[in-house]
């Protein structure tokens, strides 16, 4: 019995289309498509294809309490940061000799456009594909959607077999050698080895849960379980819903999200069980510690589905695109860093919901044991050892219709040891890994904690990010800092009036220097209008002026407090 079986935790997926996955299955597929139709898929012409550029837009953002998405795109991520969306084209598939026609093709991901070249087809992309794009009534095998994925051959297959092996309801994986025909341009050319991926959608859940009435949610938004307040408009954009909510699973989502960020320890412990199913999040968050998957949930913005379970009315998450895992994320700290992250502070301080349930102990103690459990059966080194020679022994054939490049890669990830096209080797990661988590595990070490979500970030090592458009951003978002900046540019102008009325008084004599220090704006207005000096004058007016701009300030907010 697996461990996640054992957890009462199995899978069910459809059998319909099970023949189609497998860590040790491959399957044809033939892509048809016509040129205008490929033509919809490319990025749209003047896109400047600016990988620094898109990740100052997600810093300021992060910065200025924004979503992982830009106003340029209706697509989340840093694609959309370029003002870049995935159109569809429709096209024929032939899968396995059995043929589909009018299918949706787009590409999928966020890198995807920053390895485009205009025109040259041997880039092989990652494709997600809709059956019923076009048609309502198509699908496949009782499929709706299957995602092609080029970027991880091996991380990503292990990585969903773990969560499955942990009870963690997640996609079925498989491999497909894709081949293209562009009429007049190419016929039946070999694009590429792909993993084929399942997709989390309504289908996925009737097969896990028997239902798909509750709300599935695919989350682009920087933190966790963001508090937007008490109207549903923020949580529809930084949540995004995929499935239709009822008023009832909005609120849910508001109550839950209060719940975690403006209760008390004492509250939020009592009541945080009615809301998450907390069993499977700690399995959830001990797997995706052990793998030190950054670029997810841990990460905070992306990659994980958010589902709230009809029957229990409580939420449970699924992983998501996870070719970064095992180390892999290098934007987030040096590869020993990754190795050594912290079991408690997973990807960093700060990480409202994750520490909140952690810093409840009998939660901490499940799970620590899950962790010690995990290291003794789904991430035991031999096992894992073995897991990787498998797959690997079974890919490594396939993967040489993708060239040199690709194979060179996958080879480089199967060595024992870091080299020079891989610092984050599979087997390496797995035994110091497990001796980190275990040290971790024996109170010999805290790990290393990677980031510190509750400091201001290290601007240093931001090059060329845009100060007036941060203020910018934060002017237009954030309430607090508007009115602070207000508060704080009149109060500046009174300290102005306030230092010239002194100045000038003290030259006419020291009583009215002493009168306009203590009795500010009055004494000015009378000293600059009765003494009737020019500069006294002048003081005076910019003291009424002044003046008069706080007390407008004050009227404002004493207004704005009633409504």
């Amino acid at each position: 019995m697996s461990i996640g079986l054992a957890l009462g935790q199995g899978e069910k997926p459809s059998e319909e289309s099970k023949w189609l996955f497998g860590l040790d299955n491959v399957i044809d597929i033939h892509i048809w498509i016509e040129q205008d139709e490929w033509t919809k898929l490319q990025p749209p012409k003047g896109t400047k294809m600016d990988f620094d550029l898109a990740i100052k837009g997600v810093m300021v953002d992060a910065w200025t309490g924004g979503h992982f998405r830009s106003e340029k795109s209706t697509r989340p991520g840093v694609a959309g940061y370029l003002g870049v969306d995935h159109q569809y084209g429709q096209a024929n598939l032939t899968i396995n000799g059995q043929t589909i026609k009018g299918v949706g093709l787009r590409y999928k991901g966020n890198g995807t456009f920053f390895a485009y070249v205009e025109d040259d087809l041997t880039r092989r992309l990652s494709f997600k594909i809709d059956f019923n794009e076009y048609d309502d009534e198509l699908e496949f095998h009782g499929l709706t959607k299957i995602n092609l994925n080029n970027a991880s051959l091996i991380r990503e297959p292990l990585s969903y077999e773990l969560f499955r092996e942990a009870g963690i309801y997640c996609s079925q994986v498989g491999y497909a050698k894709v081949s293209l025909t562009i009429p007049g341009k190419i016929d039946r050319r070999p694009h590429g080895l792909y993993t084929i991926i399942e997709q989390v959608d309504k289908r996925f859940l009737k097969d896990r849960y028997s239902s798909a009435k509750g709300l599935l949610m695919k989350p682009s938004t920087f933190g966790a379980f963001r508090y937007f307040g008490e109207e549903w408009d923020e949580y529809q954009i930084g949540f995004v819903p995929k499935t239709k909510p009822t008023e009832e699973q909005k609120q849910r989502v508001i109550e839950f999200s209060r719940l975690i960020h403006k209760s008390e320890d004492d509250a939020f412990e009592e009541k945080v069980e009615e809301y998450l199913d907390v069993d499977q999040f700690l399995r959830f968050i001990a797997v995706n510690v052990l793998l030190t998957n950054l670029d997810s949930f841990l990460g905070g913005s992306q990659n994980y589905y958010i589902y709230l379970d009809p029957a229990s009315n409580k939420f449970h998450f699924f992983p998501w695109d996870m070719d970064s895992s095992f180390g892999a994320a290098e934007w987030n700290g040096t590869p020993e860093m990754c190795r050594e992250m912290s079991i408690d502070h997973p990807g960093g301080k700060g990480h409202t919901i994750i520490e909140r349930v952690l810093n409840i102990p009998r939660h901490r103690q499940t799970y620590h044991n899950y962790l010690d459990t995990y290291l003794n059966t789904i991430f035991d080194e031999e096992k894992m050892y073995r897991q990787i020679e498998r797959v690997g022994a079974f890919v490594r054939p396939l993967v040489k219709i993708n060239g040199s490049r690709t194979t060179d890669g996958f080879d480089a990830v199967l060595v024992e040891k870091p080299n020079d096209l891989e610092q984050q080797p599979l087997k390496y990661f797995v035994t110091r890994r497990r001796a980190s988590v275990r040290r971790q595990l024996d109170g010999e070490s805290e790990g290393y904690i990677l980031f510190d979500n509750n400091k201001p970030p290290d601007w240093r090592k931001i090059i060329g990010l845009d100060w007036w458009e941060i203020i910018g951003r934060l002017i237009k978002k954030n309430t607090v800092f508007r009115w602070g900046l207000v508060i704080l540019s009149v109060l500046l102008l009174n300290s102005s009036a306030w230092i010239w009325g002194v100045i000038v008084g003290f030259r006419s004599s020291i009583l009215w220097g002493i009168l306009n220090m203590f009795f500010y704006p009055l004494t000015p207005v009378i000293y600059g209008f009765g003494v009737q000096k020019e500069l006294g004058r002048r003081s005076a007016i910019w003291s009424i002026f002044c003046f008069a701009c706080f007390m407008a300030l004050i009227l404002t907010a004493i207004a704005m407090g009633s409504d």
